[in-house]
């Protein structure tokens, strides 16, 4: 399957992501923080300046039609309060939505592969005012703009997706900010305050739990199983699921590595001895048992603590994104962590 989670956990694939580094919905989030919008203009004034991740991005009238591209930006939109105003929604196919399913159900669906699936013509040809999407491929945001048509991209995937291409220095606040955004873009500010205070809400309580009932195995390593006979790879500090493992309590083996992912040596992961590790996972692959076997059936990794004490636990790759969905899936870490 070609699809945005393979660019992510693996270097992109020129061929099928060409993607723009150019990209995030908060410059500030892609560059490290967390703070607001900045905007050259009052909240509800019209034209829109954005900082798009170091470039700007001016919305000339509040947007009606928008062409929302990935399941992650799909969640964000409707936090921020915006499904109504989605005209064309593409997620990726088999792409899970969370408590936003319903709602952006109702939106003309056109899901997709890959992002090759998409064209500038067919955004173009579709006369949304406003884009807001995972990623391009092949075209930037500029091309879009030349036909007037504005791009935001979530603030995750400044950089891009493959391996060491990672800005984004803290995930979760990277979600919130995009929220933010989009509800001033849209006018739906309360809803998408109301959203990030509900959010956070959820975090906390899951951090609240961590600090009171620690896990005795704190040590981990989350590492992607493609199947039986795959290569591993593992995720560094700049990952979303860096920031769950230790919002759950737990300690990232990995969490010096300065990159979102990359593949470790056998003898690496031997030696960071994790005593948990967290097997992501894309469903319409594989199988959950398959993912397991995968990883305790491999005798060359039989000396990690995780293996030897059967401390495997496995997540569905999209939990560990940059949508809403990320925060459903702290919560399932969470839960696999107390079973």
């Amino acid at each position: 399957m070609q699809n945005k989670q393979q660019s992510m956990r693996r270097p992109v694939r020129r061929s099928s992501f060409a993607l723009v580094a150019v990209t995030g919905l908060m410059a500030s989030t892609a560059c490290g923080g967390g703070g607001e919008a900045v905007t050259e203009a009052g909240a509800g004034d019209f034209p829109l300046t954005v900082q798009n991740c170091g470039r700007e991005v001016t919305i000339e009238a509040p947007p009606e039609s928008l062409y929302v591209i990935g399941g992650e930006a799909g969640t964000l939109v409707h936090a921020a309060g915006g499904t109504d105003r989605i005209s064309t929604f593409s997620p990726l196919i088999g792409e899970p939505l969370g408590d936003a399913e319903g709602p952006l159900g109702e939106a003309e669906q056109t899901p997709i592969q890959s992002s090759d699936d998409i064209s500038r013509e067919v955004i173009i040809g579709a006369e949304p005012d406003l884009v807001v999407t995972f990623g391009l491929n092949e075209f930037s945001p500029e091309d879009l703009e030349a036909a007037g048509i504005p791009t935001l991209i979530i603030s995750g995937y400044c950089g891009g997706f493959g391996a060491g291409q990672s800005e984004v220095e803290d995930p979760l606040e990277g979600i919130y900010a995009d929220i933010t955004t989009l509800g001033q873009v849209l006018g739906s500010e309360e809803d998408a305050e109301q959203a990030v205070t509900d959010l956070r809400g959820r975090v906390d309580a899951v951090t609240e739990q961590a600090e009171q009932s620690p896990p005795p195995e704190g040590t981990a390593a989350a590492l992607f199983v493609a199947g039986p006979d795959s290569g591993l790879g593992a995720y560094g500090r700049r990952s979303m699921i860096h920031q769950q493992m230790r919002y759950a309590g737990l300690s990232n083996v990995f969490e010096d590595t300065d990159e979102r992912y990359f593949e470790p040596s056998t003898e690496a992961l031997i030696e960071a001895a994790p005593e948990r590790l967290i097997a992501l996972y894309e469903p319409g692959d594989t199988s959950e048992g398959e993912v397991r076997d995968a990883l305790t059936g491999r005798s060359e990794l039989g000396a990690v603590p995780a293996i030897e004490a059967e401390q495997v636990m496995v997540l569905d790759f999209f939990y560990s994104g940059h949508g809403t969905l990320a925060i459903d899936g702290l919560e399932q870490l969470a839960e696999l962590i107390n079973e």
